[in-house]
This record gives C-alpha cells, structure tokens and sequence, in this order.
C-alpha cells in the first residue's frame, strides 16, 4: 500500500486514481482536503454518486452489500465513504471485509479510521484491500507535530505561490499550532493583501492571532522531553482553554508511574540521588509494551532525573490532587507551572 502525507495527495491523485483510499487520522483540514480532493479526482472520472456513511453498531451493512451488488439506474460509477469508530470492532472489522470482497471498478472506496494500529493491519479487510488494488493509497491524515509543522507550512506555501521567509514560517507555526485550518485561512489573507505574495516577518506579525489548540498529552511529552518554555507555554494554552486541572494531574501520575516501574531497581542503589539505570530501559520497554514512539521521550526523562527528583514529583502530585478534591484550592494551575522545572531540569 502506497502511504503518503496529505499534501502528496494531489501528485499521486493526477497521476493515477486508486480504487481505495485509507485516511488516517482525525486533523479537520487534512481530513476534509483529502475526501474533496479523492473525490473531485474521481468526479473528474466519471464518478457521479457519493455515498457517505458515519459506521457505528447501527449500521445496516446488508444495505451496503445490495448497494454494491447493484448499479443504480441514472448512474454507473459511485464514491462511498465510510466514518469508522476509534475503536472498530471484531465484527465491524468482519463487515468490511466482506464489502471490500464486492467491490469492482465502478465503485472507489474511501475509508476513514481515526488510527491503524498494527493489529488492524493483519485483519482481513485490510489485506484484502491491498490485494484487491495493489496501488492503493493511505494518507496520512495526523496533525503535524511541532518538528513537522515549519515543513507543512513552507509546503502550503509553495503550493500557494507564496515566498515566505523562515522567520515568517516560525512566527506562524507558533501561532498556529495544532489549528491548521486557522493557519491555512491566514495564509489565505495574507496572499489577498500582498500583491507580491512574500511572506515577511513584519507582514505576518501584523496580521496572525495567538490561536494554538494543546492538547494534555503535548504537555505531557513536552515535560518528558525537558522542553520547560514550551511545557509552560502549553500550561498556560490548556487553562485558556478551560481543560480540567485534575485531567493533567492524572495524566503526569500516569507517565511517572511508567517512570517509576521503569527505574526499579535491579540491585540495591547507592544513594537516593543516584541517576535512574538507563541501562535497563530497552528491557522495560519491552516489559511494559511502550510504544516505539515514547521510548525516546521516556529515555530523555531518564537521563535528567534522579531517584529523589521523580519521588519528590510524585509526592507533590498526590498533594496537589489532594487540594483540588478537597480545598477547590484556587492556585492549582500556579502549583502545576512550579512542577514543570523540577521534570525539565
């Protein structure tokens, strides 16, 4: 299966339109781009019936098999769409499968899972869908990560004719991220009000608006990383946003609890203010199946902190949930800005 970022799209989509289209993720903007742009393609194609469908436990999938069996009478070629749950299941994934065994060249299929996991991966439908077209396309449809974000940004404006400076693709990544949709609609207005499509510094300054969206688990990993300025500057967004402090205090207990079973030792350590064993980490990811892309996350918090720092974390943690629960006390978002020096640093 042919797997590509989101703005790869609409090459591969002049190229050559496939038969099935995975779009993987749940960012707005790249989901919505993609499903337009799959089905303006095939639209173009000579597909002239859309289809689409939210599946849940209600579904009538019997519908589905009649409607792929059979070509409707003021139409010959048809785009179905499919919504799946973040969590399909056994027999979702069994009346996929059996859709996917029906279809033939007058339908294009487009499916839409939040994740695919690599046990999705070995189930039937999704096998059956890379034999039935060997070209087909998934497309990744996450929202940019913070490291990812300036080269999404320097490719939409090059897909718009715009020149933009480096610190002018900075300055809007830090504005905008995680809301690429408010980032796509300001690069609009930008390349409406400068004739010459440059994008500067002063130019997007004058224009762009504090308008990031965090979520819990940035702050989260932002912390594991060490990253104190961007870890606060989250903080700050998540209280904006009115997030419920005891969600983040959970969340932070959870990562230090995976910290601390991951520190234990295997001998009896010297001294409290020893430095956790990173020596032993790969045999606890294992242990504990962390995930490949949190292991680098969990190894940089290793080799920061020490016995005495992750216990004095955790016991300022429970005191803090203690307040929250008990006190309503007022400050708890400054008590959650003092812990992030004591992880970063």
């Amino acid at each position: 299966m042919n797997r590509i970022f989101a703005e790869q799209l609409s090459p591969s989509l002049a190229g050559r339109l496939a038969k099935v289209y995975l779009l993987v993720g749940q960012d707005p903007l790249l989901l919505s781009e993609s499903q337009d742009n799959i089905i303006q393609a095939a639209t173009k194609s000579g597909f002239d019936e859309k289809l689409e469908i939210q599946i849940d436990n209600g579904t009538n999938w019997n519908d589905l098999f009649e409607r792929c069996q059979s070509m409707g009478l003021f139409f010959s070629k048809q785009v179905i769409t499919l919504h799946f749950p973040e969590n399909p299941t056994a027999l979702l994934s069994k009346n996929l499968a059996e859709l996917i065994s029906l279809l033939n060249s007058d339908l294009l299929l487009i499916l839409h899972f939040g994740k695919l996991t690599k046990l999705m991966e070995k189930q039937d439908w999704f096998i059956q869908s890379e034999q039935y077209d060997r070209n087909a396309v998934l497309v990744n449809c996450q929202t940019p990560t913070a490291e990812q974000l300036p080269r999404w940004v320097a490719n939409r404006c090059k897909a718009m004719g715009l020149i933009a400076e480096q610190d002018a693709v900075q300055l809007l990544c830090y504005s905008y991220e995680n809301n690429l949709l408010a980032l796509k609609q300001t690069l609009q207005l930008l390349d409406l009000l400068h004739a010459d499509h440059k994008l500067t510094f002063v130019r997007v300054k004058n224009i762009v608006e504090q308008s990031s969206v965090f979520t819990p688990f940035q702050w989260i990993d932002a912390l594991l990383e060490g990253k104190e300025a961007r870890a606060r500057r989250i903080l700050t967004g998540l209280q904006a946003e009115d997030i419920q402090p005891i969600i983040l205090l959970r969340s932070l207990q959870r990562e230090l609890t995976i910290l601390l079973q991951l520190a234990k030792p295997q001998h009896k350590t010297a001294s409290v203010d020893s430095a956790l064993p990173v020596a032993q980490l790969r045999e606890g990811f294992d242990r504990l199946k962390i995930w490949q892309n949190r292991r680098p996350l969990f190894t940089q918090a290793f080799q920061r902190l020490t016995y005495r720092k992750l216990y004095l974390a955790v016991q300022q943690l429970a005191e803090l949930e203690r307040l929250a629960k008990q006190e309503f006390s007022a400050d708890i978002w400054d008590q959650l800005a003092n812990i992030i020096p004591k992880i970063c640093r």
